[in-house]
C-alpha cells in the first residue's frame, strides 16, 4: 500500500494558480505512479472542483475534504474568524485500483466518544478544516487516517497547539490500531543527529511556551505508546542522510539546483503509523519541489491481509 501526503502550497494566493495544479496532478499520475491513499494539505477552496475533477479523472473516485468547513467559516463574521482566512482545507482520496475501499468522513463531536470521565473533549480549534480524520477498509480491519495541517504559530498564534493537542488527544483516547497519523505539523525546529527534538520556543520560558512545546512533542513522539512510529526515521535514523531529509526548503532558495541530501530546511511533514501496518519504505521525493514548496512524502507500508 503506497500512501502519499503533500502539502500542495494552496494558502496564498487565494486562487492557486491552474498550472500549479496541474502540474501537481501529473505529478501525481507520472511520478508517484497513483499511490493507493494520497492525503493532501493546503488544498485552496476557491480550486475544489478542479482538484475533485482532476482526482477522479485520476481515479480517485473515492474522496473527502474539508473544503466545505472552510468555505462556510471563510464566510463567516463571528469573531475570531475574521482573523483567520480560512482560504484551504485538506483532502484524502483512496484510488479505485486500491485494496483499501469505502473511505468514510468522520465529523468531530464533543456529544459521543469514550470521553466519559475526560476533562476536556478535544475539539477547541477555531481552524477544524486543518484536521481531516477518516476512515478505509482493509481486508479484516477498518484503518483510522488523520490528515493534518497545523498552521504556522508565527500567523496563528496558539491555533497551532490548538490542532496538535486535538489531534493527538483524538487519537490517545479514541482510535485503535491500525491507525495513520499524516500531514504538515511545522514542526519541529529541528533534530539533532542523536534523534533529539528540538520544538518551537523550547528556549522561552511561560506557560504559552511550555504547551507549544508540549504539543509538538506529544504528535512527534507521544503516539509511541500507542504502537504508532515516525516511519521516516524509523527506516533512516538520525544524523547525516544520503537522502532528502528535510520537507519544506526553508534554507535552500532552488532547492531543485541542489542534491537531495544538500538541501536545507526543515521537516515539517510526517507519516506517523501504527506497527502493524509495516512499513517497508519511506522517502520525500525532490522532484516535488518541481510543483510545491513542500516535498511530497511518500511511504509504503503493507498491512497484514
Amino acid at each position: 500500500m503506497k500512501v502519499l501526503s503533500w502539502n500542495v502550497q494552496g494558502a496564498f494566493p487565494y486562487y492557486t494558480p491552474i498550472e500549479r495544479i496541474e502540474n501537481q496532478i501529473q505529478y501525481i499520475r507520472e511520478s508517484a505512479e497513483y499511490p493507493d491513499i494520497i492525503a493532501l494539505n493546503e488544498v485552496n477552496r476557491f480550486r475544489r472542483d478542479m482538484w475533485v475533477d482532476e482526482l477522479t479523472d485520476l481515479g480517485y473516485t473515492e474522496l473527502v475534504h474539508t473544503l466545505d468547513w472552510a468555505e462556510e467559516l471563510g464566510e463567516s463574521d463571528v469573531p475570531p474568524h475574521q482573523d483567520f482566512n480560512h482560504v484551504n482545507g485538506n483532502l484524502t482520496a483512496v484510488h479505485k485500483s486500491s485494496h483499501v475501499h469505502s473511505l468514510t468522513r468522520l465529523s468531530p463531536s464533543i456529544r459521543n466518544g469514550p470521553w466519559d470521565g475526560a476533562d476536556l473533549k478535544d475539539w477547541d480549534t477555531n481552524m477544524p478544516e486543518k484536521i481531516l480524520h477518516a476512515t478505509v477498509e482493509l481486508a479484516d480491519s477498518t484503518l483510522d487516517i488523520w490528515n493534518v495541517r497545523a498552521v504556522p504559530g508565527s500567523m496563528h498564534g496558539e491555533e497551532k497547539i490548538k490542532i496538535l493537542n486535538n489531534t493527538y488527544n483524538r487519537i490517545r483516547r479514541g482510535c485503535q490500531s491500525p491507525c495513520l497519523l499524516t500531514g504538515d505539523f511545522n514542526a519541529p525546529d529541528r533534530e539533532l543527529a542523536d534523534g533529539t527534538l528540538i520544538p518551537w520556543r523550547n528556549d522561552q520560558g511561560g506557560d504559552i511556551a511550555d504547551k507549544w512545546v508540549t504539543a509538538e512533542r506529544n504528535i512527534l513522539r507521544g503516539l509511541e505508546d500507542n504502537g504508532m512510529v515516525d516511519v521516516f526515521r524509523e527506516q533512516h535514523g538520525y544524523g547525516d542522510l544520503d537522502i532528502l531529509d528535510v520537507s519544506h526548503a526553508t534554507q535552500t532558495d532552488d532547492p531543485l539546483a541542489v542534491p537531495p541530501a544538500d538541501v536545507e530546511g526543515k521537516r515539517f511533514d510526517h507519516l506517523i503509523a501504527s506497527h502493524d501496518l509495516h512499513p517497508e519504505a519511506c522517502w520525500y521525493d525532490h522532484d516535488g519541489f518541481r510543483c510545491s514548496d513542500h516535498a511530497p512524502l511518500i511511504a509504503e507500508l503493507r498491512p497484514e491481509s
